[in-house]
């Protein structure tokens, strides 16, 4: 039996009768009639009525500010960072055709050569600017498909690919195509081998930009899958080789792949938490296809019935086991002999990947809103 009365001093009591035991919780908030249970029959009482459910739980925090869990690991950034940065910029500012002065700023303000450099900080000298051009076109082209249907996405990257490969002439008149094309055959200059092993997987991630499948989301089992390919990871693995000049045998890199699905979880999952307002409100201000919004945060969100918090703080539980699950898929015990440097610095460099999209990601200026 329950009843709610309020007293004299403004407090509330909730009355349960258990076996003839009469327990007594107070509560602090006040509405305009309470009804006492006496006999098991109910009175009009004076003073405000406390709807029981909604008492007890008003006092809790609503949306409170969760607590990041720590991580173990440490970024780590390429000693060229700032004359690369210096070197890349210059060359995107020279020929991208941003719309104003602010757009230029943006870019800038953004560090997409920085980010770059948080991924691959063993990179040779003589290469990280490589991948700092590569990664910082396909983050300009990615803002371009936001404004398209995928439709209009998807034929704009397909008309890029063969001028990655080499296979088609670019119109020098349109900036992407010619940036594109001199990019990858700069790149297939300095070594063709490694190069070109990234072509078909920088096809995977530009065909996941514009997948209609991400409408239809809504596991989060199934995210992490498309995601795999939507963030990059076999680009990223691709390009970490040909900067670090990594050669793996066909057998090795079977064997490091637990490690790399594992990492793409890691980066799908912190991108996501960290760019979620941008996300949100690009798909406000957005009709277009190209910024449907497609987040771990919504999907765990919806299908748990958590809030938005929640589901980040859920997000960044599962974000720090997959650290403690490289650290496992990186030791003796998973990697068969003989251990060598070759593998050990590719496992190295997906840590680094993990640690430094995390970085970047909380601090640059591109998910501030």
């Amino acid at each position: 039996m329950a009843a709610v009365t309020v007293q004299p001093n403004g407090h509330s009591n909730l009355s349960l009768a258990t076996n003839g035991v009469k327990h007594t919780e107070y509560i602090n908030e006040s509405h305009p009639k309470a009804v006492a249970v006496v006999n098991g029959s109910s009175k009009s009482t004076t003073g405000p009525v406390l709807p029981v459910y909604k008492t007890l739980f008003s006092a809790w925090p609503r949306n409170s500010a969760r607590t990041i869990p720590p991580s173990s690991w440490a970024a780590d950034c390429h000693h060229l960072v700032d004359h690369v940065t210096q070197d890349v910029d210059a060359w995107f500012l020279e020929n991208w055709p941003f719309p104003n002065d602010k757009a230029r700023q943006a870019f800038v303000n953004a560090g997409f050569s920085r980010v770059t450099c948080l991924y691959y900080p063993l990179a040779k000298d003589d290469r990280i600017h490589f991948a700092c051009r590569l990664l910082t076109i396909l983050f300009l082209i990615d803002d371009q498909l936001e404004h398209m249907s995928f439709d209009e996405g998807k034929a704009y990257n397909e008309k890029l690919m063969p001028l990655a490969r080499g296979d088609a002439l670019p119109n020098r008149a349109v900036p992407v195509e010619y940036m594109f094309y001199d990019l990858w055959e700069s790149m297939r200059a300095h070594h063709r081998q490694l190069a070109d092993d990234i072509l078909e997987p920088t096809f995977v991630f530009m065909r996941a930009q514009t997948d209609k499948t991400r409408k239809e989301i809504t596991e989060i089992g199934h995210y992490l899958e498309y995601r795999e390919k939507d963030v990059g990871k076999a680009l990223l693995s691709a390009l970490m080789r040909f900067v670090m000049d990594l050669r793996l045998t066909p057998s090795e890199l079977q064997e490091v792949k637990p490690a790399e699905t594992n990492c793409a979880k890691h980066l799908s999952i912190v991108n996501d938490i960290y760019s979620w307002e941008k996300e949100l409100k690009q798909s406000k201000v957005s009709s277009e296809e190209g910024s449907y919004l497609c987040s771990a945060v919504k999907v765990l969100a919806d299908s748990t019935a958590l809030d938005i918090e929640a589901s980040k703080a859920c997000l960044w539980t599962m974000v720090r086991e997959w650290e403690r699950r490289h650290d496992i898929l990186s030791s003796e015990l998973h990697i068969s002999p003989p251990y060598t440097e070759t593998k050990m610095l590719y496992l190295k460099g997906l840590e680094y990947q993990m640690s430094g999209n995390e970085l970047w990601s909380r601090t640059t200026s591109r998910y501030l809103v």
